[in-house]
């Protein structure tokens, strides 16, 4: 939930910064339509792949909260209490949109967003079983998480932030592919395919590497492009996103046991963290002052 929420943060951020005024309460019923989405995902995977994590290794970040595989009494509840959240995240979508007078793209963005989170593992899409999971991650960390706080502040998506989608779907894809590491064995055997089970854990951390270096690549264009006018200010952002970086290339040299992926993750996702939590305070900073 945390790096969810500091997602959203960031793009009603973005959105300040660029000239919207602080709504305390568009910022928390804006974020109660994400927390209830996540609150659904949270338990419609641990549903939906309660067969496959039978097999995995529980971490921090990966191998699903072994919850049902523990206690299979509680799958109806999983279910039911995941359509719950669901669909009180879309009613709260609905009620935003008509209380504040935005655009139907608004509800639409809401919904789709809930959408894309069920569908990952739920049927008949299957997202993550059908070599989709990279891509639905890259759009929730891109696009739909940051995208909700900048819609529900400013009630529109501009220019100022779609140049921040490239750099963060990078970030999104470098999160996943973490993710997927230590679980290639396990996923191979539930048929889920994905880039690390096509083509290896050494192939996903170079993938790993590339992305992050291209996030800071663009976030330096972005900087010096002067497109936004300095809001925000991202020299600082620029010059930090080389943590996620080293955290990739790190990766590199652990691919090759499983005892040493299994520490690389909570390396590699506590480093991503980190790093979206900072830039959470600078933007902040630049808020305040």
């Amino acid at each position: 939930m945390f790096p969810g929420f500091m997602l959203y943060l960031m793009g009603y951020l973005l959105a300040v910064l660029g000239g919207v005024g602080f709504d305390l309460g568009k910022f928390v019923s804006g974020y109660l339509i994400l927390g209830l989405a996540q609150l659904s995902v949270s338990f419609s995977n641990d549903y939906f792949d309660r067969y496959s994590d039978r097999n995995s290794t529980k971490t921090a970040f990966s191998g699903g909260s072994k919850v049902l595989v523990e206690h299979p009494e509680l799958e109806g509840l999983a279910l039911k209490t995941a359509i719950f959240f669901l669909a009180t995240s879309m009613i709260a979508t609905a009620f935003f949109t008509f209380a504040h007078s935005y655009s139907y793209w608004f509800l639409v963005f809401g919904i789709s967003g809930g959408l894309v989170g069920w569908f990952y593992s739920a049927p008949p899409l299957m997202l993550a079983y059908r070599g989709l999971g990279e891509l639905t991650t890259v759009l929730a960390v891109g696009v739909m998480m940051p995208g909700i706080g900048y819609f529900a502040a400013s009630g529109l998506i501009d220019y100022s932030f779609l140049v921040f989608v490239f750099p963060l779907s990078c970030y999104g894809l470098f999160f996943i592919l973490a993710v997927e590491l230590p679980d290639v064995e396990t996923d191979r055997i539930a048929n889920k395919t994905n880039i690390v089970v096509k083509w290896g854990r050494k192939a996903g951390t170079y993938i790993s590497v590339t992305a992050t270096i291209l996030g800071t690549v663009f976030l330096a264009a972005i900087h010096l492009s002067g497109i936004l006018d300095g809001k925000p200010n991202l020299e600082w952002i620029t010059l930090l996103s080389v943590m996620p970086i080293v955290a990739a290339i790190t990766a590199i040299q652990e691919s090759a046991e499983r005892r040493n992926v299994l520490r690389q993750v909570t390396i590699s996702m506590t480093t991503m963290i980190l790093f979206i939590s900072i830039v959470d305070i600078i933007l902040l900073f630049q808020f305040l002052r």
